[in-house]
């Protein structure tokens, strides 16, 4: 196959065509795929309807995926999706209905209306998400995206300087405890513990250094607790000024995939009781892969 790119933004986003997400790649095509990504940090692929199985599969020719662990769930709940490598990324309940405005899965779901990096929670954080449209809202419900790549390139050179070796905490329930949200078993709040991951990194695919931030980073190791949220807010808004953010508008059977370790993203507010919004995620593990970015 031939992959064809055509850039979205000034700085990055690249909307991939010449592949058929249904379809087994060879080795030839996902190490092009990977090599977009590197590039481009974020890769939209238009127009595949595609079934639970075959984003899985997709997905999984760039590694081993994570499971969900489909928090906000009160007892008696089943997952509405059956596949546990999806995140449900929807206002759905098990029922298929809109979700009930007090509902705990609604609740935990307004976490991703803030600037965050999907599972840098974890000790092994995620490397790459991609994420499938079946439904969509006729307005509103944007995902956007901030490279930050560019917004290190961009930090005054007393800032870089600043930050260079700093490590970040970064816990999974932080920005939920934010907002109010404490439903969390002390089982699920044991089960995984704070990670620390350095604010300034290079980035091994494209060599670039950038910035690692999400709202899950609750403080900056060995600062006053203060001083490093202070810090770690002011990193946030200077990365996701204007010039550094894509919104992407989506359409029913977009795929978009992005590099977590170098980019942020949050959703945009929709008419949730309203309308109905089906988005399903894949989440791929930051493990061992080969020298040309494929899945060893």
């Amino acid at each position: 196959m031939t992959l064809g790119v055509k850039q979205l933004h000034p700085l990055f986003v690249g909307e991939v065509g010449g592949v058929d997400l249904r379809r087994p790649l060879d080795p030839e095509t996902v190490r092009g795929i990977v090599g977009a990504i590197d590039r481009y940090a974020v890769c939209v692929f238009r127009g595949h309807d595609l079934t639970d199985e075959e984003q899985i599969r997709f997905s999984q020719n760039f590694g081993e995926l994570e499971r969900s662990p489909n928090y906000g769930r009160t007892k008696g709940q089943e997952p509405r999706l059956r596949h546990g490598e999806l995140f449900d990324v929807s206002n759905l309940n098990e029922k298929g209905e809109i979700y009930d405005r007090d509902d705990d899965r609604r609740m935990f779901r307004l976490g991703n209306q803030l600037w965050h990096t999907d599972s840098s929670f974890l000790q092994i954080r995620g490397r790459y998400s991609l994420l499938h449209a079946r439904i969509v809202p006729s307005e509103g419900a944007d995902t956007q995206f901030a490279d930050e790549r560019a917004a290190y390139d961009a930090l005054p050179g007393w800032l870089r300087q600043k930050i260079e070796g700093l490590e970040a905490e970064h816990f999974f329930a932080h920005v939920r405890h934010q907002l109010g949200f404490n439903a969390y078993t002390e089982a699920q709040l044991q089960a995984r513990p704070p990670a620390h991951h350095a604010i300034a990194q290079i980035h091994p695919g494209s060599g670039r250094k950038h910035l690692y931030l999400a709202a899950h980073a609750s403080h900056i190791v060995g600062l006053p607790i203060p001083d490093g949220r202070v810090l770690l807010a002011q990193l946030i808004e200077f990365a996701t000024q204007r010039e550094f953010v894509y919104s992407h508008s989506w359409r029913a059977g977009d795929l978009v995939m992005w590099d977590n370790r170098c980019t942020m993203h949050r959703a945009t507010p929709f008419d949730e009781g309203k309308h109905v919004r089906d988005l399903r995620r894949t989440t791929v593990s930051d493990g061992v892969f080969d020298a040309s970015g494929v899945a060893a």
